[in-house]
């Protein structure tokens, strides 16, 4: 699998690049569904979850994607199954360790059945794992929408790092490397204190749901950066990891305003 250098200039993604394209979209989806209700939010990140089990082995290079692929996939339909099923009184947040567990179980036979000689075994794995905790984090977020201020919540968890994003691409080059965290946290804390005023609720919660969704999202982005691939469904997946991956601060923030 060719990949592209952080040093150099085609590795910095453009505002109508597929990194930035697919992470803005899968942000949009995943907020939309949170306003709009219960069931709505879980098939959004389900959506979103889809498209990252189809690129996520392609973005990390890992032996045998397909199989990868299949594993990632039917651990986002089960995780939105949950949410789903149970129903709008209890957020099923509780299953979704079982649903991990089943994943890994699945990960580990999809290395046994392998006839290659289990080649980067230990990188095939880890990768897997890695993409099952950034689709468990993301569906955290549709836990999150049914609680009072919760869709306010994954606006900010959700939207922080999809705004840093566009802001990465806006920054000047020769800048970019030490303006991306401060400008990434000042636009999550800015976008959480939007958010509060908006809805007249805890502006504490939100502006530290904004600050740390702002983190996790350049930070994912500087070590996802290392493996941008030139392959469309990789590149894809690489903005839908950097928004979903915040996912879980969005269920964090509605348990604080909501205790």
């Amino acid at each position: 699998m060719s990949t592209v250098s952080a040093s150099e200039p085609s590795a910095r993604p453009t505002v109508f690049s597929l990194p930035v394209v697919g992470g803005v979209v899968a942000a949009a989806l995943v907020i939309l569904g949170a306003y709009a209700g219960h069931d709505v939010s879980a098939y959004a990140v389900l959506a979103a979850g889809l498209a990252f089990a189809w690129g996520w082995p392609l973005l990390l290079g890992l032996p045998r994607p397909t199989g990868t692929s299949v594993v990632l996939a039917a651990a986002a339909v089960g995780m939105a199954g949950v949410v789903v099923f149970s129903g709008s009184d209890h957020d099923g947040m509780d299953a979704i360790s079982v649903v991990l567990a089943i994943g890994l179980v699945l990960a580990f036979l999809h290395e046994l059945v392998r006839t290659d000689g289990r080649s980067s075994l230990t990188l095939s794995l880890a990768g897997c794992a890695l993409g099952l905790v950034v689709l468990a984090s993301g569906m955290f977020s549709a836990g999150a929408a049914p609680y009072n201020q919760g869709d306010a919540a994954v606006a900010v968890a959700i939207g922080a790092p999809a705004l840093g994003l566009i802001a990465d691409c806006l920054l000047p080059a020769r800048h970019e490397h030490e303006w991306s965290i401060p400008v990434s946290l000042l636009v999550g804390v800015v976008l959480g204190l939007a958010m509060s005023l908006d809805t007249g609720g805890s502006w504490n919660a939100l502006l530290l749901t904004g600050l740390v969704a702002g983190l996790v999202g350049v930070a994912l982005r500087r070590a996802l950066r290392q493996t941008v691939t030139l392959d469309p469904a990789g590149r894809l997946s690489y903005g839908i990891a950097t928004v979903l991956a915040a996912g879980v601060l969005a269920y964090a923030a509605q348990w604080f305003i909501n205790r």
